[in-house]
């Protein structure tokens, strides 16, 4: 096992699992986390023994999103902050799209902002019951971030998706499934076992069939997905740049 802290690297053959270990701060994103993800996945797309990604988390929730106490942190320079914080998400989240081996999402509890952009990023999501994907960027003041605007509007359709992005952000698991953006629904403890089955079908696939296949379904995509990012980044450093934006998460770390 190899840590790379906030992110444990467990590789048990052609499998490699990246679990997201802040669980005292449900796994929120900070740089720290960001970079280690980013690490992570370049590592991984130089092995050659990898053959599938496993994303999850330690603790109840999956993510939590952007870590709103470190942006407050960073106060004194709040935009130049967020921007080095996006910039190294998105190399992490553009470098997992971009990977030639499945990535399989395993997601419990929460998945709020940048969590669910996350989950999204990757090619197959398996959530237990207990999951809930939650936008939760309106109530900070800002946009998104991660890719989630392209990945609900591609999914949902621009009416849809807009509504989600904008004013009902949130969908427990079954109705994510029902949506598209969830592959499988288990109970919780069931989680680890249909993990393990879904792994086994993915591994009986040969290898070059699968990247061939992953290749096919994300070729088309890929530019205008990386240029999305690029509009989410400058939308998300505009609103960052507001007093109501400072003013809120300020609003997010004190209430009680």
């Amino acid at each position: 096992m190899i840590d790379v802290s906030p992110l444990r690297v467990d590789v048990a053959g052609p499998v490699t699992t990246l679990t997201l270990d802040r669980p005292s701060r449900l796994n929120a994103l900070d740089l720290r986390m960001a970079e280690a993800l980013r690490q992570a996945v370049m590592q991984v797309a130089a092995s050659t023994d990898t053959r599938i990604v496993v994303l999850r988390a330690a603790g109840t929730a999956f993510c939590g999103g952007g870590d709103v106490a470190a942006m407050v942190a960073h106060g004194d320079d709040l935009p130049g902050f967020i921007r080095r914080m996006i910039d190294t998400f998105h190399s992490a989240i553009l470098g997992l799209r971009r990977l030639t081996v499945p990535v399989l999402a395993c997601v419990q509890g929460a998945a709020a902002g940048g969590g669910w952009s996350l989950a999204l990023a990757c090619d197959l999501v398996l959530a237990a019951r207990s999951a809930r994907f939650v936008v939760a960027y309106p109530r900070l003041g800002t946009s998104a971030d991660g890719g989630l605007g392209y990945q609900l509007t591609q999914r949902l359709g621009p009416w849809r998706g807009f509504e989600t992005l904008a004013l009902h952000g949130h969908m427990g698991a079954e109705q994510a499934a029902s949506c598209g953006l969830v592959n499988r629904v288990v109970d919780d403890a069931a989680l680890n076992d249909e993990l393990a089955r879904w792994t086994q079908e993915i591994l009986a696939v040969p290898r070059q069939a699968m990247a061939e296949f992953k290749q096919l379904v994300t070729a088309q995509s890929d530019a205008a997905f990386e240029a999305h990012l690029q509009r989410e980044k400058q939308a998300f450093l505009r609103c960052a740049a507001t007093a109501e934006f400072a003013a809120r998460i300020r609003a997010f770390v004190d209430k009680p």
